[in-house]
């Protein structure tokens, strides 16, 4: 039963961050995704960061075609500068991470990060000591989502 809800929250994480023609995002060789997805549709939201340009989406009460914040818009330089300085993207790559608390109606955070040909996603707890090496990344990264999903 586990797996078969770990396989419908992957589906719908996976499906719910596809790009779409309705956001159209600059094209860069560095693009961040991150989002967290909660059992019994608790939460659903992605920020993809590709360039200098955003996307945020917020899903609630299990909808995937009506969100209820949705944002675009172009990051600050300083902004911009700030995330990719704080990403050491060797260490990210080292983690092997994929929780699956969603699972159990439970939340994951994720963070996925195409450099070029190659991306690398993790999914994981809120606070879980493993992400010590990318701490000051993920913070920033949260930041960001947090301050992109004010309904305004």
């Amino acid at each position: 039963m586990r797996i078969i809800l770990f396989l419908i929250a992957f589906v719908f994480v996976t499906w719910s961050c596809s790009e779409s023609k309705e956001y159209e995002l600059e094209s860069s060789d560095l693009v961040i995704k991150t989002g967290t997805v909660c059992g019994w549709c608790a939460q659903n939201d992605t920020l993809i960061i590709s360039g200098k340009s955003y996307r945020y989406v917020n899903y609630i009460e299990c909808s995937t075609t009506n969100p209820s914040v949705k944002k675009t818009g172009q990051l600050e330089t300083a902004e911009s500068e700030i995330l990719v300085s704080k990403l050491d993207y060797s260490e990210f790559k080292k983690l092997d991470l994929n929780s699956c608390n969603v699972c159990v109606d439970g939340c994951d955070d994720w963070i996925s990060i195409k450099s070029g040909a190659e991306t690398h996603t993790i999914r994981f707890s809120r606070n879980d000591p493993k992400l010590q090496s990318i701490k000051s990344f993920v913070d920033q990264l949260n930041e960001l989502k947090s301050r992109y999903s004010q309904a305004k």
